[in-house]
């Protein structure tokens, strides 16, 4: 009787099971379910996504186009489990905001930070409709594909959420003040 690992990107070994083999018997293959999987995705390092607001300095307006964006790229990552070598293909399919004023939104687009060239239709926005300090947070959920060595892509059976570092946010009502330009 031997004892079967499964040896993860981080270095962590873990128990998995038995595997008995008679003299003169080949020892069987173990069986990469689906469970096991989608549990080695969920043990692989996904990257915290940055939040990026516009205005920058931690301050917006009420009733003003607030521009967020964050970053999080696609990338592969190669696993030993049961003695295979398994590749998932990972990418990120939603973003999760969180306002700070008890809504939020969700969209398949991570945004980008602003630039004069471009329409605000272009953006992620939020229009805050009352002052205050507010913790404006984001959840990333990321999906994947795997294969065995150079077969075909299966999709892995669920995801794997990460929350960001909350990003604190003034929301100020601006005050008209008429000037002369005499």
């Amino acid at each position: 009787m031997y004892r079967v690992y499964a040896t993860y990107p981080n270095g962590t070994r873990e128990f998995v099971g038995y595997s008995c083999v008679e003299p003169g018997e080949a020892a069987p293959q173990a069986v990469l379910t689906p469970g096991r999987i989608l549990e080695a995705f969920r043990r692989i390092p996904v990257p915290e996504s940055p939040i990026g607001v516009n205005p920058v300095g931690g301050r917006t307006l009420v009733n003003f186009d607030t521009i967020l964006h964050t970053e999080a790229e696609p990338f592969t990552e190669t696993v030993q489990l049961l003695g295979r070598s398994v590749t998932f293909d990972i990418e990120p399919s939603e973003f999760s905001w969180s306002t700070g004023q008890g809504d939020g939104f969700t969209t398949t687009d991570p945004g980008q930070p602003y630039r004069e060239s471009l329409p605000m239709s272009a953006y992620v926005t939020h229009r805050y409709l009352e002052a205050g300090d507010v913790q404006l947070g984001l959840t990333t959920t990321w999906t994947a594909r795997w294969r065995v060595g150079n077969g075909p892509w299966r999709p892995v059976d669920g995801v794997v959420t990460v929350d960001s570092a909350p990003v604190p946010l003034e929301v100020v009502t601006a005050r008209p003040q008429l000037v002369s330009y005499d």
